[in-house]
């Protein structure tokens, strides 16, 4: 989806609310092509992402602008309900110039100002290309190399527009198999031990995999749409997302995307992925509109998980841990440090499992992608070893 924002951003009002929230008014504009014709389409796109800037800008949290736009519009209204964080929304102005819908929004947002602890520090990531389950579904149009355009993609907008994580690497060998509907206990330990792999190289806590599950061509009955329009079919797009803790190996979300649209070029005709004409077309705009549904999800799915970090050397009195201040990580910060383990459970899969040490670290120095700390009572930092988590400190810890 080819979305030109311009923010016009402005707090309008701002109301008294709870101790620790407040509402106010904000206004956005966005933009959006309009693509054969279909006007209702580039509304909710513009809108959508109008919508998402103003929860962005307000300190909101989103996990979904097609959550937070599914209502009722009528006249100028847009009336939306999304868990007590959109009161409102209006739809100020729509206008069509040059093939582009522009609308203007204003949004009461009742934002909380109350955050998770976790949210403090930036979750370190990295991203895998996608697997295309079918081969033979990429044969027309020869996107083949799709998997590893759309991981990049993941990686880029990430890195652009994720508040709640760091992205560290795209890693580019796809050697980890997503298809994990298979349940073979030889398989899953192998994967968990590739994950295990690519956190040491990319010193990430988690990891992105994916596939493209549907790319197949569907058939259109419409036959006066295709004579006006050149379309010869109808193509899917299924798209789905796996996010690992790299430490453990274990699978902790599963993100599903699908659509479909008409299939605008010839079906033996080979598509340039990096071409315009492609990601200008119908197919190109719906993965652009997943894509960016995607890293907002999972960047909002991870601003309360606790941020980890493996230790990567240490001496008798400090450690030096894996994050950063790219991870927000501030000289006189306190953090636990966790034993990493496993057990066999009694059908012999093998568990991880971490054993809490007695020791807290104070952060001393901070580099980019990682810090120093020692012990806070000087003690010395006995059976601790490279290879150990540290986490956040807790009340709870």
């Amino acid at each position: 989806m080819k979305v030109l924002t311009k923010i016009i951003f402005s707090m309008l009002l701002t109301l008294p609310w709870a101790n620790s929230s407040y509402a106010a008014w904000y206004q956005a504009s966005a933009s959006s092509r309009v693509i054969n014709g279909n006007i209702a389409q580039a509304r909710q796109a513009a809108i959508e992402e109008a919508v998402k800037q103003t929860l962005l800008f307000s300190g909101a949290s989103i996990t979904s602008s097609q959550q937070v736009t599914n209502g009722l519009l009528t006249q100028d209204m847009f009336m939306v309900r999304a868990s007590g964080v959109v009161n409102e929304i209006e739809l100020l102005d729509e206008s069509i110039n040059k093939g582009e819908l522009s609308v203007t929004v204003r949004a009461d947002i009742f934002a909380d100002t109350r955050q998770c602890y976790a949210s403090d520090y930036k979750k370190a990531i990295t991203v895998l290309p996608l697997q295309i389950r079918h081969n033979e579904h990429a044969k027309i149009g020869g996107l083949y190399q799709l998997g590893m355009v759309l991981g990049e993609q993941i990686y880029q907008q990430m890195s652009s527009h994720s508040r709640n994580v760091e992205v560290r690497d795209f890693y580019q060998n796809p050697i980890l198999n997503t298809q994990e509907n298979k349940k073979d206990q030889v398989s899953s330990n192998q994967s968990a031990a590739i994950l295990q792999q690519i956190a040491r190289q990319t010193d990430s806590q988690l990891v992105i995999s994916g596939e493209l599950v549907d790319l197949s061509i569907g058939s259109t009955s419409n036959q006066l749409t295709q004579w006006f329009s050149n379309q010869t079919a109808e193509r899917f797009f299924e798209m789905r997302l796996y996010l690992h803790d790299a430490f453990t190996g274990e699978r902790i979300q599963q993100f599903d995307y699908f659509d479909q649209t008409m299939w605008e070029f010839d079906l033996k005709q080979r598509v340039d992925l990096t071409s315009r004409r492609f990601w200008y077309s119908a197919y190109g705009q719906i993965i652009k509109q997943s894509i960016a549904k995607a890293v907002s999800e999972i960047d909002g799915s991870l601003a309360c998980v606790a941020a980890k970090a493996r230790i990567v050397d240490v001496d008798a009195h400090q450690v030096r841990f894996n994050i950063g201040r790219n991870n927000n990580v501030q000289s006189g910060d306190i953090f636990t440090i966790l034993h990493q383990a496993s057990f066999v459970d009694k059908n012999g899969i093998s568990r991880p499992h971490f054993i809490v040490s007695r020791h807290q670290i104070e952060v001393t120095q901070v580099y980019g992608q990682s810090a120093i700390a020692v012990s806070q009572n000087k003690e010395l930092l006995a059976n601790i070893q490279a290879g150990d988590i540290v986490r956040p400190f807790s009340v709870m810890d």
